[in-house]
């Protein structure tokens, strides 16, 4: 993720890399964590997500280290997205009762861990060993 950010704080761009489990299977759900790199902070936050096809909101905790000025501060955000493999986002901070708000762009890169062929047509039954290869 790329993002402009402003208000609160003087203008910057800040780059992060996110991560997001997805339920799919009747309400939409999941959860995102990710780390983002902005001029001498760096930001860990998590979120909790839905969405309804291309769209999405999304709202968590997150943490701001500032190893410059030894501040460690936490706060929320809330974001808000319109993607398929290439996305905008808008992302709302409150953070040391300052606003910042951030506009960005991303790139995701989908992955499954259920529903793939292996491409064997057996199945593995603990009962009949003569199955095995």
């Amino acid at each position: 993720m790329l993002h402009l950010n402003f208000g609160g704080t003087p203008k910057s761009t800040s780059f992060a890399i996110e991560a997001a489990y997805w339920n799919i299977t009747q309400f939409y759900y999941g959860v995102d964590a990710g780390i983002e790199f902005d001029h001498g902070r760096i930001r860990v936050y998590s979120e909790a997500q839905t969405g309804v096809g291309l769209t999405g909101v999304a709202l968590g905790p997150v943490v701001e280290f500032n190893p410059r000025k030894s501040k460690t501060l936490v706060g929320f955000q809330g974001s808000c997205w319109a993607n398929y493999f290439l996305g905008v986002d808008y992302r709302l901070r409150l953070i040391d009762k300052k606003k910042i708000h951030a506009v960005g762009v991303y790139a995701k890169l989908p992955m499954t861990t259920v529903g793939l062929d292996d491409g064997s047509h057996h199945t593995l039954n603990w009962d009949n060993w003569d199955e095995w290869d």
